[in-house]
């Protein structure tokens, strides 16, 4: 299920509908900081846990704080993992709520433009291992996505731009007007929430026909045969390190 709206509706209206023995929110320093006020008061009781940001630090290290964590709040298979931040906190999340104790129940509360565009639908989950990108994982649809633009305020101009190339990527494989009227103004000035709403249709559509990327859920990796080459190259230079957007761009 994924819901476009207000993130003060649809967190709430979730947690009412279903029953979850504990829940546990992952952050980073950043959506801690800046994203984690928004829904705090939202929440009843439950474990926070804090990974540091970035794609270099989604390793088997950091599923496994993550899983000590889970394991230290004794949580059982009727416990809840909320996912908040972009794409390295839904795969990596995602990834370990699905393999803890087989599979908690999970949700994405996506937070940046890449992560609610792209990453957080779909299913796929997943670390980076000895260099190579999310090279361990598995598919698993979360239980839920939550998607509200207002996280969008709290991004630096990097990360909206990088996101915005997997917006133009989605108009370019499936949607030609839509990239004729996109291309017309500047990406400064588009409509985040018609796009973002626009991005998951087509991303929906190719998924549910193919969710495990037997063939046609292919042509979402338009864009990414060296992209993402480009993005690993570039993870270990803090100098130069590329986000996921711009190395797509680059290529």
């Amino acid at each position: 299920m994924v819901k476009i709206a207000p993130i003060t509706e649809s967190l709430p209206a979730f947690l009412a509908a279903h029953s979850f023995s504990q829940i546990a929110v992952v952050v980073d320093e950043h959506t801690k900081a800046h994203c984690y006020p928004l829904i705090q008061s939202l929440l009843p009781a439950h474990t926070l846990i804090e990974i540091t940001s970035g794609e270099s630090e989604k390793t088997l290290d950091s599923a496994s704080l993550i899983w000590e964590k889970l394991t230290e709040a004794a949580f059982d298979r009727h416990g809840l993992v909320i996912n908040l931040g972009g794409g390295v906190i839904g795969d990596m999340g995602g990834f370990c709520a699905a393999t803890y104790k087989r599979g908690l129940y999970f949700i994405q509360i996506p937070t940046t433009l890449l992560s609610q565009v792209d990453a957080s639908v779909g299913g796929k989950l997943g670390i980076d291992f000895h260099g190579l990108k999310n090279h361990i994982g598995v598919f698993r649809v979360p239980d839920a996505v939550l998607i509200d633009a207002v996280f969008l305020k709290t991004l630096p101009w990097r990360e909206l731009r990088s996101g915005y190339a997997e917006v133009i990527k989605h108009c370019l494989i499936a949607d030609a007007s839509k990239w004729e009227e996109i291309r017309q103004k500047n990406w400064q000035e588009q409509d985040w929430t018609d796009l973002i709403t626009h991005s998951v249709a087509i991303k929906e559509n190719v998924t549910t026909q193919d969710p495990t990327e037997k063939g046609l859920r292919k042509i979402l990796n338009f864009g990414h045969t060296l992209g993402h080459a480009i993005e690993t190259y570039f993870l270990d230079d803090s100098d130069q390190r590329l986000l996921h957007g711009e190395a797509l761009q680059s290529e």
